[in-house]
């Protein structure tokens, strides 16, 4: 007569075999495990740095785009209050000062817009050109009731940027393909 097992076990041809090492086997990670664990962390590093690059790139468009809109409200407020104000690029980031009616320019401290702004490292300023003369040497961009007419070059990861400024206030942004010298 066949021997009944009991409810829940399986007979002995039948139960899963289980793996396990023989006394004294050495315990530890095999090669293919470490190589798939230094590929992962490979392909991880390789996403963060990738990412990175994409947020320095973001960094120097906006940091671009602010000075736009900087000189923008510059020449607004330089118009209106009939105040000439100066925007001075410092070798790092730019700073603006006031004529005051002592006949001195004065640090304009109006934060947010008229603050001391830092540009990012990957931002390089070039050029200055203000009614057609080269201020580079001392760059210096005066704006009073009538805004002044410049270009200033920018370098930037993408390539050059070219700022305009128009008669009206408004001012333009232009991308060139090839870097600042």
């Amino acid at each position: 007569m066949p021997e009944r097992l009991s409810r829940g076990t399986a007979p002995p041809h039948r139960r899963p075999l289980t793996l396990q090492r023989p006394a004294g086997a050495a315990q530890g990670f095999t090669l293919i495990e470490v190589m798939v664990v230094l590929v992962i962390i490979a392909l991880t590093a390789t996403g963060i740095s990738v990412a990175l690059d994409a947020v320095q790139g973001r960094e120097a468009s906006r940091a671009v785009e602010r000075l736009r809109l900087v000189l923008e409200a510059t020449a607004e407020r330089a118009s209106v209050r009939g105040q000439p104000i100066a925007v001075e690029f410092i070798a790092d980031g730019y700073r603006f000062s006031a004529f005051e009616t002592d006949g001195n320019w004065r640090p304009l401290i109006d934060p947010p817009v008229f603050a001391e702004k830092l540009l990012p490292d990957d931002v390089v300023r070039g050029r200055l050109l203000v009614e057609g003369l080269d201020q580079s040497a001392t760059p210096r961009l005066v704006f009073g009731t009538t805004p002044p007419q410049f270009t200033l070059e920018l370098g930037t990861p993408e390539g050059r940027v070219t700022l305009a400024g128009r008669p009206t206030g408004a001012v333009t942004v232009r991308n060139d393909a090839k870097a600042i010298p």
